[in-house]
């Protein structure tokens, strides 16, 4: 039976907790890890109707974008609507998880969830995000590599632009002596010992450095695994906020907001006033895309599609790029 446990490997696998914002609540809000998963229910906010929807299709787990905790709480009375929708999912045994700016973040996340209903292509992230690439360098037993490059490949390493498994190995000699209550692979307890060993180096996003780690002390032959961590300075391609891709046709302003409407089921559109000038390049940002406007002018966006937008946003960019306020409300 499939536990809360292995729902959360997978939406970590695909949107790190550790790539959302410092201020952001995200990951398991309610709930034991350990208990079973019949149905899951997926939205964008957890409110009674979430919930009466949970119970009458006995799902036992709601998946949210926004955090139904998200400013700290003092007292538990239920006049405050965030306990009331706690405590209630509490007793119907309803486990509340949350993924919010690091599935802004990932790729596939929401903002590429709304170039696709847009039928963007060449589609890339707009701006990078928060985390940053380093290097894991391990030394091992020749017969053991091939099995600690495909573990730690599996586990996120090693992926560069189109290209994955990358890595990089050459040969050295191991030289140690171990205590006389070690149990080493090679060479004998207390005595001073070399081996012949790989070191093997692969580029890991900041975020899988966890689990690429414990992907290779599971095919580790050694009793202690040696291996450095580095930063790298190199710009990551991996994770970042909003896209921005090309329709598959240049539309007018009016074609383009209907289209923008109609995926979105919007009845309402805040637009900032534009020429008539076509709509080729378009930028995408789920949530509040303010401060991210100057981002897609600089990637050449003809217009900007976002959840949130400020008045004064629209006087200072209409004569330069389309804006467009889908509100994420």
């Amino acid at each position: 039976m499939v536990k809360v446990r292995d729902v959360i490997e997978v939406m970590e696998s695909w949107a790190p907790s550790s790539l959302a914002e410092s201020w952001d609540n995200t990951g398991l809000i309610t709930g034991n890890p350990n208990s079973e998963v019949n149905h899951v229910i997926v939205t964008l906010d957890v409110t009674d109707k979430t919930l009466t929807l949970a119970e009458e299709h006995q799902a036992s787990m709601v998946i949210s974008h926004h955090p139904p905790i998200f400013k700290p709480l003092y007292n538990l009375s239920d006049n405050n609507t965030t306990v009331r929708l706690i405590k209630r999912a509490v007793k119907h045994d309803i486990v509340l998880f949350t993924a919010h700016t690091n599935l802004d973040q990932a790729q596939g996340g929401v903002s590429w969830a709304m170039a696709e209903l847009l039928g963007l292509h060449s589609v890339s992230f707009l701006t990078h995000g928060n985390s940053q690439l380093v290097k894991f360098i391990t030394f091992i037993p020749h017969e053991y590599t091939e099995k600690l490059l495909e573990a730690t490949g599996s586990a996120g390493s090693g992926v560069i632009g189109e290209y994955s498994f990358c890595s990089f190995t050459s040969q050295g000699t191991g030289r140690y002596k171990t205590s006389d209550k070690a149990n080493p692979y090679k060479g004998v307890a207390g005595k001073l010992s070399t081996t012949p060993e790989d070191r093997v180096e692969m580029i890991v996003p900041q975020p899988y450095v966890s689990q690429v780690i414990a992907a290779a002390r599971k095919v580790h032959p050694y009793e202690e695994m040696a291996y450095d961590i580095i930063p790298l300075s190199n710009r990551q391609n991996y994770f970042g906020y909003g896209v921005v891709g090309d329709l598959k046709k240049p539309l007018t302003h009016t074609e383009f907001q209907k289209k923008v409407a109609q995926v979105f089921f919007k009845e309402t559109l805040t637009v900032s006033v534009w020429d008539d000038r076509l709509i080729k390049r378009v930028a995408l940002m789920g949530g509040c895309g303010s401060k991210f406007i100057e981002n897609a002018i600089e990637a050449g966006a003809d217009a900007f599609v976002t959840g949130e937008l400020g008045y004064h946003d629209f006087l200072t960019y209409s004569d330069t790029i389309l804006l467009i306020d889908a509100s994420h409300r």
